[in-house]
């Protein structure tokens, strides 16, 4: 009986059999297998772990990956030390021929993943992976002085090689910068809750023998000392996960990486490395934004190049600071010792002692990608700090995040403090107001005071705003202030006055949080200019139909300067293209985000006959005097048109309802603005009012059902009651479902007031 690891199982017998059969084992994979299925609580009937499908996958796709050093010629040893265990219990008669040779099967499906699994930098743990780089240099992995002299070799090596050897960068300029960055942040928390887990294995199994022994089956845990106490207990079953970790790593591994060689894997502790954090909630507040739709962030400014982005980063105070702190722990105060213990420019010894982590020498010595990770670290422990102080606390989990997140989708314009902060504060600030550029004015830094109310009113769209509508601004604003100039220690964002954005460096920083975390191409999630311009004009547009309308502007101005006046065919064929619910409309609405002056007069000429967008084009060359004959345009064309400019009536006039209107007081079933736009537009329509109710629909049904609604009121019968067959098609046609999917705005406080005058 093989009993050096705290799991007693018969190893030895397993192994003759095996070598019995001619198809000998490697011992150390055939002991991983079977220590890992027997604490998975695989039945042992036969005095083995017996495996399963389920237990198969668990074992190859989880478990090997987070405890096993192998290098990648020996994980056959693994797939063979499985499918053994499978023969042995069919010939122990646990596993009959039809399951055996299906259980074999989905081992042999299963080796692909184990394989990705064991090679993936974003699956490793810090006790894997130096066990690996042992390995690689032929040391004997069993004697512990060996380990102990290649880890003071290895510690003595400049910063750069050791970097080199880890194999966290990217594999392709393509990667995110920060993508090592994330691959050693997750190394680091599953070395945590490795430990952690295998322990907690080890304790239940033992719990389990003594509660519900199973018949037939031994003890598969040794026994602890008897008469500890539940704090001894865990220390004493932690111990034996260490043995074990050992043993499928490298002996004494565990010990050193926790005691001398600690600096030498970093992050280990209970608490998420803060770029963890960053990277989960920019992702979480993503995924809430948009769901799964294709709805990138539009492209900003960035940093011309990683060397330059490393030189932005170098320059901005925060870092300094931490980089100060490390070298002199209590010069520093407590705020930024906290910062400083966060990020890893400070560690504390296990004589409480603190003293220079690991991060000060990467930041003395790192490139730009590890300088980067660095940085992403700062911004995630940064942003923890925030919330919680008094001056910047979040009203709710993830408020800055979306502040922040919010600022991306502007890409680099320059946002009022006074209109984001009554947008967070729940005013009711009309749209074409949310994102328009600000003037800056006023100092950069020092305390910040709202504009003067005719100003204000400017800003934010709202006339006859009164000195209490100010004053009830105020501490919205200085919250937001007091985040901004908070953030811009680490250069992420710049405010001059009322005038705030994110600057390159800080747009950077969060794509680089964001990229690892959602998955999938750079150029759905973040793109770059570069990318963008790249683009057909489908991608584009689809992209485009949420963006801000300054940032659409720009972006749509950037794509066509890159595609020249081949792009403009292309670009309407889009912007008109056939789409469910609201989409037609959305994209429609990029029309007001082109230049129309650049359009060539060819273009509108041909444009004239299509069906959806004739009569823009129309209009267009009206304006340049060159008024097309009425027949060129389609009937088709002439309602789309409309159907737009009576929903742009629409919406102006509940607008200026919500505006103006005493609190809860109902809307008028039929705007009268709305009424005698409809009746000039049909007036001229072939067939009055009912003609052009079921043209609109033809054109644009989704739009069309929010106009019939309340022209459901029109005096004129007939039109009232083609209205109401819209909307009652518009209900139970399926429409409404295939609209409802919207970018969304999660609620920004819970209780929050609107104002409306």
């Amino acid at each position: 009986m093989n009993i050096a690891t705290p799991l007693l199982l018969d190893l030895d017998s397993f192994l003759a059999r095996a070598e019995e059969r001619g198809a000998p084992l490697e011992t150390r994979a055939a002991e991983a297998v079977l220590g890992l299925l027997a604490l998975c609580e695989a039945r042992r009937r036969t005095g083995l772990p017996e495996p399963t499908e389920e237990l198969a996958a668990e074992l190859l796709h989880t478990l090997l990956p987070l405890y096993v050093s192998a290098t990648e010629d020996e994980l056959p040893d693994y797939v063979a030390a499985l499918v053994a265990l499978a023969d042995h219990t069919h010939e122990a008669g646990r596993l009959n021929a039809k399951r055996h040779a299906k259980l074999v099967a989905r081992v042999h499906e299963l080796a692909g993943g184990f394989r990705q699994a064991m090679t993936s930098p974003r699956r490793t743990t810090w006790p894997r992976l130096y066990g690996n780089l042992l390995r690689a240099d032929g040391v004997d992995t069993t004697d512990p002085r060996a380990v102990r002299g290649w880890l003071d070799v290895f510690a003595a090596r400049p910063h750069a090689e050791r970097r080199a050897a880890f194999a966290f960068a990217a594999s392709s300029a393509e990667e995110p910068l920060g993508e090592a960055a994330y691959a050693e942040a997750l190394c680091a928390e599953r070395s945590g809750q490795a430990r952690l887990l295998l322990a907690g294995r080890l304790e239940a199994a033992a719990v389990a023998e003594r509660v519900r022994p199973r018949p037939g089956e031994g003890p598969l845990v040794a026994d602890a000392p008897a008469g500890l106490s539940d704090d001894e207990l865990d220390d004493w079953y932690d111990e034996q996960a260490a043995v074990l970790a050992d043993r499928w790593t490298a002996a004494g591994l565990d010990a050193l990486l926790h005691g001398p060689f600690a600096h030498l894997a970093p992050g280990g502790g209970a608490a998420p490395l803060p770029l963890l954090t960053l990277t989960e909630a920019m992702a979480g507040t993503r995924l809430e934004m948009v769901g799964d739709e294709f709805a990138p962030l539009p492209p900003a400014p960035l940093p011309a190049s990683p060397e330059d982005q490393a030189a932005l980063l170098r320059a901005t105070p925060l870092p300094q600071l931490l980089e100060r702190a490390a070298a002199d722990p209590e010069g520093a105060d407590d705020r930024t010792r906290e910062l400083a213990l966060a990020t890893g420019f400070l560690v504390r010894g296990q004589d409480g002692v603190l003293g220079a982590g690991p991060s000060a020498e990467a930041w003395r010595d790192g490139g730009p990608a590890e300088l980067t990770g660095l940085a992403l670290n700062m911004l995630g422990a940064l942003l923890a700090q925030l919330a919680e102080d008094e001056k910047t606390a979040e009203e709710y989990e993830g408020e800055h995040m979306l502040t922040l997140y919010l600022l991306c989708e502007q890409a680099g314009t320059a946002q009022s403090v006074a209109r984001l902060a009554a947008l967070s504060d729940m005013w009711l600030v009309p749209p074409k107001h949310e994102s328009a550029p600000v003037a800056s004015g006023g100092p950069a830094t020092g305390d910040y005071e709202l504009p003067d109310l005719q100003t204000l009113s400017a800003i934010l769209g709202i006339p006859t705003l009164t000195a209490a509508d100010r004053e009830g601004l105020q501490p919205a604003a200085t919250r937001l202030v007091h985040l901004m100039d908070g953030l811009a220690a680490l250069g992420a964002t710049e405010r001059t006055g009322d005038a705030l954005s994110l600057t390159p460096l800080g747009t950077a920083l969060l794509r680089e949080a964001l990229l690892p975390g959602i998955g999938g191409a750079a150029a759905d999630v973040f793109p770059t200019r570069e990318q963008m311009r790249g683009w057909d004009a489908e991608r584009m547009v689809a992209a485009a139909r949420y963006w801000p309308k300054p940032v659409a502007r720009q972006t749509l101005g950037d794509w066509l300067a890159a595609h020249g006046t081949d792009g403009w065919t292309p670009l309407f064929e889009a912007l008109a293209a056939p789409c469910p619910g609201p989409e037609p409309a959305r994209r429609r609405a990029l029309l007001t985000a082109l230049d129309g002056t650049a359009v060539p007069d060819e273009t509108l000429h041909r444009l004239l006959a299509d069906p959806v967008l004739g009569a823009w084009a129309e209009q267009l060359l009206s304006a340049r005097g060159q008024a097309p004959a009425t027949p060129a345009v389609p009937l088709s064309a002439r309602a789309v048109r409309l159907v737009d400019e009576l929903e742009a009536v629409r919406l102006a006039a509940s607008l200026d309802h919500r505006m103006t209107a005493n609190e809860n007081e109902p809307e008028p079933g039929l705007f009268d603005g709305l009424r005698a736009a409809f009746d000039k537009a049909a007036a001229d329509w072939p067939g009055g009012g009912p003609a052009l109710l079921m043209a609109l629909t033809a054109a644009d049904p989704h739009i069309t059902a929010f106009l019939a609604q309340p022209l459901s009121h029109h005096p004129d019968r007939a039109t009232a009651e083609q209205a109401r067959r819209a909307w009652r098609t518009f209900l139970t046609g399926g429409e409404a479902r295939a609209g409802s999917r919207r970018t969304k705005r999660p609620a920004r406080r819970v209780g929050g007031k609107r104002k409306r005058r």
